[in-house]
């Protein structure tokens, strides 16, 4: 059986590329540093994955499941050994993942010599060129060389929505993730170094920016303008958010915009994808059995308000395309209202707004300069 390594064990690791490995007929070996979540895996040998809609529940058994110690000497050996092999531990995590990888690399160059290409769920652009730099710090001339020719590291767009459970679901059962029927995984078809795999759900595509950019300024803008709208009108969850015409007309508004931009940088042909794809998201967002909350998708919002993050980056991308970015500067400013207190950073947001003003949280948060168009903008 052909063996896929899956560094982490998270939401999208279980619940979606974990899932495909093993559909796909392989066996499954997790990556992690959570112990209790490793031994649990190795002593069932599997896990549950269940998928919700509006319509049906589904429980799914993912099988040929085992998990590794990313700390230990184990997991260089099947980094050098697999024959796929796939990332979801989130960008702020994924350089600290690099050396390890960089070591199992330096061993399957030592040992077999055969090329590894590994697919990269992360929602972060240019996260191929971000992770090769990090990689190539812990090779020498030799190694780097090999790496270029033989180390695919290939973008992935992670579309598919996993909720976190609810604590007596985890309780219940520590391995189950609860996801949306959606299962699509558009990769960088030109960064594959070996044979392209075969996966179920696996899309490639080049140029494969247009997908990236799709999801960022698409998915990822649109479900956080449906939470900040919705937040001002004091909606606990996305679904309700979605039937709220106020609001379901705002974020649509935010992503045509979005989809208009794209279209003028990947050509009219992509029209149709474009619009199918709001129309499809609109209706994802409406799923009531995600149970998704307006103070989870709207959560982190520092992070979501950086330079080239879902926010400011999608109203960049807009003008850069000459496209009028005001539906998502109307969704910046409503952001700038989330004050959600058990909230991971908007209070520190909040603070520096009252504190500093609104020049300091767009320059310091946003990155913005007060010459660019978007900062008058966004201060109104």
């Amino acid at each position: 059986m052909k063996k896929a390594v899956m560094y982490g064990g998270g939401n999208i690791g279980r619940g979606f590329i974990g899932k495909v490995f093993s559909d796909s007929g392989y066996e499954v070996c997790f990556l992690d540093i959570m112990q209790p979540l490793i031994d649990e895996m190795n002593r069932r040998g599997g896990y549950t994955v269940r998928i919700v809609s509006n319509a049906e529940t589904v429980e799914a058994p993912v099988k040929n499941v085992r998990a590794v110690n990313s700390s230990t000497e184990q997991a260089l050996k099947e980094i050098a050994t697999c024959d796929i092999m796939a990332t979801a531990v989130g960008v702020n995590v994924l350089p600290k993942i690099a050396p390890v990888i960089a070591e199992g690399v330096k061993k399957r160059m030592r040992e077999s010599g055969k090329p590894l290409d590994i697919i990269l769920c992360e929602n972060q652009l240019e996260a191929d060129v971000l992770m090769r730099g990090w990689i190539n710090e812990r090779l020498n001339d030799e190694e780097r060389a090999w790496a270029e020719q033989n180390l695919g590291l290939v973008e992935a767009s992670i579309g598919r929505m996993v909720p976190p459970l609810t604590p007596e679901e985890k309780a219940k059962d520590s391995l189950l993730i609860c996801v949306e029927p959606y299962c699509q995984l558009p990769v960088d078809k030109a960064a594959f170094k070996g044979e392209i795999p075969d996966l179920v759900g696996l899309v490639p595509y080049t140029p494969f920016g247009f997908y990236i950019k799709r999801k960022l300024f698409l998915h990822n803008m649109g479900h956080a303008m449906v939470a900040y709208f919705a937040y001002q009108q004091g909606i606990e969850y996305i679904w309700q958010a979605v039937e709220h015409k106020e609001v379901y007309d705002l974020a649509r508004k935010a992503m045509k915009g979005s989809g208009e931009a794209l279209i003028r940088e990947y050509g009219e042909e992509m029209r149709a994808n474009v619009e199918e794809n709001i129309d499809d998201l609109l209706f994802r967002f409406g799923n009531k059995a995600l149970k998704d909350t307006v103070a989870r998708v709207g959560g982190d919002l520092v992070r979501k308000l950086r330079r080239n993050d879902r926010l400011v980056g999608a109203a960049l991308y807009c003008i850069e395309q000459g496209v009028d970015p005001e539906p998502i500067v109307e969704g910046i400013r409503a952001a700038l209202k989330f004050d959600r207190e058990g909230d991971v950073s908007a209070p520190e947001l909040q603070k520096a707004l009252k504190e500093q003003g609104i020049d300091y949280v767009l320059e310091h948060y946003m990155g913005l300069k007060p010459d660019e168009p978007l900062y008058a903008m966004i201060k109104g």
